[in-house]
């Protein structure tokens, strides 16, 4: 069995903009990766008759999942791909505002295009997984646009270590961008000039490549996910007034994650010490750079 690390990301910053045709939302991020945390182990099956065996390890994954599909996308690109196993090896729930799920069918994926000699379009790896492209990109940091598959890849940041908390709070990323649209349909939240999100992420990119204090990172999402959960506000002021050290903080994605960003992983290390003790809410802390 050969076994595959799986990488997540954060959303430094996140711009939403009005729905296209097809459903999805153009989007403006800054994209940060973390990890790996999460590891597949993929070996293939004697037998040209057999089914595919995926099997998900400590958190159970319900219905059609991103592994299925990234193996149907392949025998669709008539890549002669044989009957696999695939083991995945689960530590980040799902639905968390991280990309866990696009991670892992970008490993497999990562894989298959060595193995078989492929070039994957990312337009189409976006259909299935937004993140996709970005975590097949030989990059840790990157402005993306479109649903998230076009990149302009950055000098990746460095030195910078993540508190990334994770509350027991189950957001769906359909009824979180509806809520988004529903917001802005009563004048409640505003859409910023497209222009306006590249220019302010990439100020941003400059200053945290400075290691300079920003706190608070935009994205849309955050006025939908205060209204669900006391538990962003106290975070947001856990890393405002008593991480001292703290470079800067926000969500990432639709959520229901959130993230404070730190240039020493010994301050990282004792503010996680400090969200368990002082936010009443269950959530799973990581330290990762």
């Amino acid at each position: 069995m050969i076994y595959i690390p799986s990488y997540i990301k954060i959303n430094l910053t996140l711009r939403v903009f009005v729905p296209r045709d097809d459903g999805y939302h153009e989007i403006s991020t800054l994209f940060h990766k973390l990890g790996p945390i999460e590891w597949l182990g993929i070996r293939r099956l004697n037998g040209s008759n057999r089914d595919d065996i995926i099997n998900s390890h400590n958190i159970e994954i319900s219905g059609t999942n991103i592994i299925s599909r990234a193996i149907e996308f392949l025998r669709s690109k008539s890549v002669k791909l044989p009957p696999i196993e695939c083991n995945i090896w689960k530590v980040l729930p799902v639905g968390s505002g991280i990309g866990a799920g696009s991670g892992n069918g970008a490993a497999l994926l990562e894989w298959a295009s060595t193995i078989y000699d492929l070039i994957l379009d990312p337009a189409e790896l976006a259909k299935f997984g937004a993140d996709i492209p970005f975590f097949l990109s030989k990059t840790k940091t990157a402005l993306a646009t479109g649903v998230g598959e076009r990149l302009k890849l950055l000098d990746p940041l460095t030195g910078i270590y993540a508190l990334l908390a994770i509350p027991n709070i189950k957001i769906s990323t359909a009824e979180a961008y509806r809520e988004l649209d529903e917001s802005r349909k009563r004048g409640e939240a505003e859409i910023v000039p497209v222009s306006f999100a590249i220019y302010e992420a990439l100020n941003l990119y400059a200053d945290l490549e400075k290691k300079r204090r920003i706190g608070f990172l935009p994205n849309d999402f955050v006025a939908v996910l205060r209204k669900k959960s006391d538990f962003y506000d106290g975070f947001f002021d856990l890393c405002n007034s008593t991480f001292n050290n703290s470079l800067a903080w926000g969500l990432s994605g639709s959520g229901s994650s959130v993230f404070c960003l730190f240039t020493d992983k010994h301050e990282a290390i004792k503010a996680q010490e400090l969200v368990s003790s002082k936010l009443e809410c269950d959530c799973k802390t990581f330290v990762l750079e």
